[in-house]
């Protein structure tokens, strides 16, 4: 099918889906949430006492990055953050001291993700192209034979 298509398609169809490729990354940036927002989990839950809340009113330091809870933390609820959310972040009030606050995605996990995915999209395009070119030897050693046997037959 590809095979038919002129070289000015080929060309057109290119640039169109760049340019959808474009939009596409366009939309998604608008829509996507910004990383610099506030937490927007400041509502006081029953399991979260006043005082781990210091972080909305006093001046904070973060004292561990976001980390996901683990399943022992979100069975038994302590941290408190941990019984309500699937992640949390250490951090030091500076009239409290240190308590812990959910927050909303864990980066070294977002990057091992998409590490991963990038792993996996690579080894299927090698498989891929790998694939293809071996269909193409098959199909160019056809050729010769079909054109071998023309020329033995003297055709």
């Amino acid at each position: 099918m590809i095979e038919s298509c002129s070289k000015k398609r080929m060309v057109i169809a290119i640039a169109f889906l760049i340019g959808l490729s474009v939009f596409v990354l366009i939309v998604e940036s608008e829509l996507a949430p910004n990383d610099t927002r506030p937490h927007t989990h400041t509502t006081t839950h029953p399991n979260v006492s006043r005082q781990e809340m210091c972080w909305v009113r006093e001046e904070i330091q973060i004292l561990e990055e976001c980390q996901p809870c683990t399943d022992i933390e979100m069975n038994s609820g302590s941290p408190a953050v941990c019984g309500i959310a699937r992640y949390r972040e250490k951090v030091k009030c500076s009239k409290t001291g240190e308590v812990f606050r959910k927050c909303d995605r864990v980066v070294w996990l977002d990057e091992r993700h998409f590490w991963t995915f990038e792993a996996v999209v690579s080894a299927i395009g090698l498989v891929a192209g790998l694939a293809t070119m071996a269909r193409q030897k098959i199909l160019d050693h056809r050729v010769v034979q079909r054109i071998q046997r023309q020329v033995a037959a003297g055709v």
